[in-house]
């Protein structure tokens, strides 16, 4: 594998990593209505430099995972951040808000990035402390996330909003430093399993293509449907188109000797359980934040609301990233005790009590923050098992590919949750009124808390069936295929 590996080195750099891809998925939520003002458009508009990260990051993590399971992993990883520091520098010197989009678009190749993560720390670290690395990897999604808005709301709040990316190429660039000294090349397992000896793996291209367009055409969907109406032409063929996109992209997916993503490896029940729990908490999440933030950012005009602006809304996001730090530890002590299973019923049962909490009890600061750190708490643990299950039930050479199914499926669920809470805000938004009626706050709360107790349920399905986890992985023979 080249340079002897060092451990500590390794993990931190891995994790380092992974706070950076997350702080830049949510790098611009808080700038929305500041780049809206000073680029003169509609906030609608606006929120393209949350949507555009999101469309790239996930069309790009089922490509960069399978890639990222061959032997250039550790290529992908510096190039992959390349993008990003590039797209950083785009965003941090635009004088346009087209130029802000293309910057925040090559951002989004980052959010593709930490299934690579994930292989590295399986291929490279003792199979009990590499699934520990993973699960504490897989938190850092929720903890960038309640690190970014604070850091970013006090920016904005202090100085001018460019320099928020100006950091986030700082930042990018430490990384790739990082991975250039810490991260190995892809050991002989990896090239052989990926390569199937000396001949390279063919890449997947129609697969690609396919999958790609269809999670474009769903998210797009999802993300224009509060302003063009859930039930508009557009929306309709674009949810159906990406229905279509879908079917075929499942057929090239089986009739391929090199598949982009096994399907095989997406039957188990435990990874099923996986990525339909990536959906539930994606919505749960996603929706709770971008609903606390609205919420918080509310004129006190309205009878409701605190009138505070990104730097309250920022500090008020903060104990998602203390709930997360608890979660690790939570997660560690029930998986041991009880099995994965029970680990991904406890988070999803904790986030749905914060947002049905937010249903009936919003009216204090401190309520929110309890109710962000319950968050932060749920999502942490639940993030922490998911890939746990799926890395126990496939081969080490599919790691890439199949967690970032996974990640696709997370996106998913968190553009969904976002697009209803608020089509269910306008749905309460009297004629010709600005602001929302309160009541629509209580009833995407109750929406937001049931959809994440579905999360739940499937633990216990899981945890019914006797297969949390399996002794080991798949075998795998030449060619990367599982051993009969």
């Amino acid at each position: 594998m080249g340079a002897a590996i060092r451990p500590r080195l390794l993990v931190a750099t891995l994790v380092y990593t992974g706070l950076v891809v997350s702080l830049i998925g949510t790098l611009g939520t808080p700038l929305i209505p500041l780049i809206a003002h000073e680029h003169h458009v509609s906030f609608v508009a606006a929120q393209w430099i949350l949507t555009v990260t999101l469309l790239v990051g996930a069309v790009a993590g089922p490509t960069l995972g399978r890639l990222g399971d061959g032997p250039r992993r550790k290529g992908l990883l510096m190039g992959g951040l390349g993008s990003v520091l590039v797209g950083a520098v785009v965003a941090a010197a635009a004088w346009n808000f087209p130029q802000l989009i293309v910057g925040r678009a090559l951002m989004g190749i980052g959010l593709g990035l930490m299934p690579l993560t994930f292989a590295t720390a399986r291929e490279c670290l003792p199979k009990a402390s590499g699934v520990r690395v993973v699960a504490v990897l897989s938190v850092t999604v929720a903890s960038g996330t309640g690190l970014g808005y604070p850091l970013t709301g006090t920016i904005a709040d202090r100085v001018d909003y460019h320099y928020a990316f100006w950091l986030a190429a700082l930042l990018t660039a430490a990384a790739i430093g990082l991975i250039a000294v810490a991260v190995p090349r892809a050991g002989a397992a990896t090239r052989l399993a990926a390569g199937g000896g000396e001949r390279p793996r063919p890449f997947d291209v129609p697969g690609a293509a396919l999958i790609g367009l269809a999670l474009a055409a769903v998210l797009l969907g999802f993300s224009q449907a509060p302003r063009w109406g859930w039930g508009s032409a557009p929306v309709l063929g674009l949810f159906a188109g990406g229905v279509v996109l879908a079917a075929g992209w499942l057929a090239v997916e089986r009739a391929s000797r090199a598949p982009l993503v096994d399907l095989r490896y997406l039957t188990p029940l435990p990874v099923m359980v996986s990525n339909g729990a990536a959906v539930f908490m994606g919505f749960g999440m996603f929706g709770t934040v971008s609903l606390v933030i609205r919420l918080i950012e509310t004129p006190l005009s309205a009878g409701y609301g605190f009138g505070g602006g990104v730097l309250l809304a920022g500090l008020l996001i903060m104990p998602v990233s203390v709930g997360t730090l608890v979660a690790t530890r939570v997660a560690r002590v029930v998986d041991r005790r009880f099995g994965t299973a029970a680990v991904l019923t406890l988070g999803g049962l904790v986030v749905a009590v914060a947002s049905l909490g937010l249903a009936g009890w919003r009216g204090h600061l401190a309520e929110l923050a309890v109710a962000t750190g319950l968050l932060g708490a749920g999502i942490g643990t639940t993030f922490a098992a998911m890939p746990t299950l799926i890395i126990t039930h496939v081969p080490l050479a599919e790691t890439g590919s199949a967690t970032s199914f996974n990640q696709a499926m997370r996106v998913v669920g968190g553009s969904m949750g976002s697009a209803l809470a608020a089509s269910m805000l306008a749905g309460f938004t009297p004629a010709g009124a600005l602001l929302p009626r309160e009541a629509g706050y209580t009833a995407a709360f109750l929406v937001l808390g049931l959809v994440s107790l579905l999360a739940a349920v499937l633990g216990l399905v899981l945890r019914a069936s006797g297969l949390q986890r399996t002794t080991a992985a798949p075998a795998l023979v030449a060619g990367g295929r599982a051993a009969p």
